[in-house]
């Protein structure tokens, strides 16, 4: 049975594991399903009735978005006849790789709380540019290799950006694509009540601090809105980021919508 958009998979442990397939686009299409997936850390698929889950996708390739850090503490089960993108899509200013492991933010002091709150904005308008993860990603996407998941830690910041461009990549508007993003709040609800443990005494003591204490829990509309603003900011017309960035051209991305959309 075809689930609503952004309904996640019936995986026993695996939160905010969900595909892009029946979003609409905005010519009145609709995402076919089963080619998109975007998931946090696969370590979480630990069962045999989960791992059969995931075989049965018949995934081509998966493109992991964290930090060698992070993949290092919690590596990708390996499966077989799956290629693998292994790039993080988060670097410093001098180009070494961003550790984003959610797990570190547990244990954050109110300063540094609201620090990385404060910064997570400036993260996240980075990411669409010159991101060598998300041009591999739709690499592969326009050489038809799918069905393709791609994912990080938590499946919502580097990957709420990655499903956000694969979405108008293929015509999708800006509310479906915000629709999208602000579902992890619903899809990871064991990751916000850590969270919350974590830091509601913080957070009674310091009000201010919970929109920051949302952020690393779950995403935050603000977030994805800043995400937007700098593309259009780069590019008023979003053909042209796609050209600029990626080399896809509007005849390109015209067969892209027709290979995907139903």
């Amino acid at each position: 049975m075809i689930q609503a958009p952004g309904t996640p998979l019936p995986f026993e442990t695996a939160e905010n594991f969900r595909e892009l397939g029946g979003w609409p686009t905005m010519d009145g299409r609709h995402v076919k399903h089963g080619l998109f997936w975007r998931c946090g850390a696969l370590c979480q698929i630990a069962s045999p009735a989960d791992r059969q889950r995931f075989e049965n996708l018949g995934i081509k390739v998966i493109c992991d978005l964290r930090s060698s850090q992070e993949r290092a503490i919690e590596p990708d089960p390996e499966f077989e006849g799956i290629r693998y993108h292994r790039i993080s899509a988060i670097l410093n200013p001098d180009g070494t790789e961003r550790n984003f492991d959610p797990n570190s933010f547990l244990k954050l002091d109110p300063a540094g709380l609201k620090a990385l709150g404060e910064e997570l904005g400036l993260i996240y308008a980075r990411l669409p540019f010159n991101n060598e993860a998300y041009r591999a990603m739709f690499r592969e996407i326009m050489d038809d290799q799918l069905p393709l998941l791609f994912h990080c830690s938590a499946g919502k910041d580097r990957t709420g950006v990655a499903a956000a461009l694969i979405l108008l990549a293929l015509g999708a508007s800006r509310e479906t694509v915000m629709e999208d993003f602000l579902l992890t709040n619903t899809c990871r609800p064991q990751a916000s009540r850590d969270y919350a443990q974590a830091y509601g005494h913080i957070v009674e003591e310091n009000p201010q601090l919970k929109p920051m204490m949302e952020a690393m829990g779950g995403v935050r509309r603000e977030n994805m809105e800043a995400v937007l603003a700098a593309i259009d900011a780069k590019y008023p017309v979003i053909e042209d980021y796609f050209a600029a960035e990626y080399g896809i051209g509007p005849q390109d991305l015209a067969r892209l919508r027709d290979r995907c959309l139903e």
